[in-house]
């Protein structure tokens, strides 16, 4: 027992590594090399916690070599356009000026119940309201609509509006959140001093957050 515990933390410490090395872009919707990458290092990694008698070389090994593949393929892909395309599958226009390419449809094999289905949550029940959808090489489905149909911004309706950037955690649950006070270089004492004039603790902070014009919202722990 205690050696399967052992192998599976060995192997749990491994993939989170991997991980790692392998980016974000694991997290998100995949190409057809990240998700080959993922199955196999899925296969590998259950060989040494599922068979005591295998060696955790067994599985260091391969993770090694297809991490390492999949960071010379991800590489040449980057560099060369004529790579990717050759691995990925191309964009497909399925819907032009608010008619369906059926031929596309077919040839990606997306029936038209899952084209409307993906409109529809996109708040767009009339394929004639879109300009263009384009299946994109991860899959996902880029839907631009009709001008009559897009939201009006700001600039439409002659609105000078207020930049505010994102939205930066800066305490989360009594904790501070270091990387976001780098990023807008600041310093505790700012906050620190924010939350004396009011008379706040830091442990009674569960969110603490501020955007680019230095707005500051606080949201106070719950009593248990």
């Amino acid at each position: 027992m205690i050696n399967i515990i052992y192998r599976t933390a060995i192997i749990y410490a491994i993939l989170l590594l991997t991980m790692k090395i392998l980016g974000k872009r694991q997290l998100g919707e995949l190409e057809i090399s990240e998700l080959i990458t993922t199955i196999l290092i899925s296969e590998i990694a259950s060989i040494p916690i599922a068979d005591a008698k295998a060696s955790l070389l067994q599985a260091i090994v391969p993770l090694a070599v297809i991490v390492s593949l999949e960071i010379l393929t991800s590489y040449l892909c980057s560099r060369f356009p004529k790579v990717k395309n050759l691995l990925s599958p191309s964009p497909s226009t399925l819907i032009k000026n608010g008619v369906i390419n059926q031929k596309e449809l077919k040839r990606n094999r997306i029936s038209a119940e899952e084209l409307l289905s993906e409109l529809r949550l996109k708040n767009i029940s009339d394929p004639s309201q879109v300009e263009y959808a384009i299946l994109e090489q991860n899959g996902l489905l880029s839907v631009i609509p009709k001008v009559q149909y897009q939201q009006p911004v700001l600039d439409d309706l002659k609105i000078k509006g207020e930049e505010r950037g994102l939205l930066h955690i800066i305490i989360s649950q009594g904790t501070w959140n270091e990387y976001n006070l780098r990023l807008l270089n600041k310093k505790r004492s700012h906050y620190e001093k924010y939350l004396e004039n009011r008379r706040l603790s830091l442990n009674e902070i569960y969110l603490l957050t501020t955007d680019d014009t230095d707005k500051i919202t606080v949201i106070i722990k719950d009593s248990d």
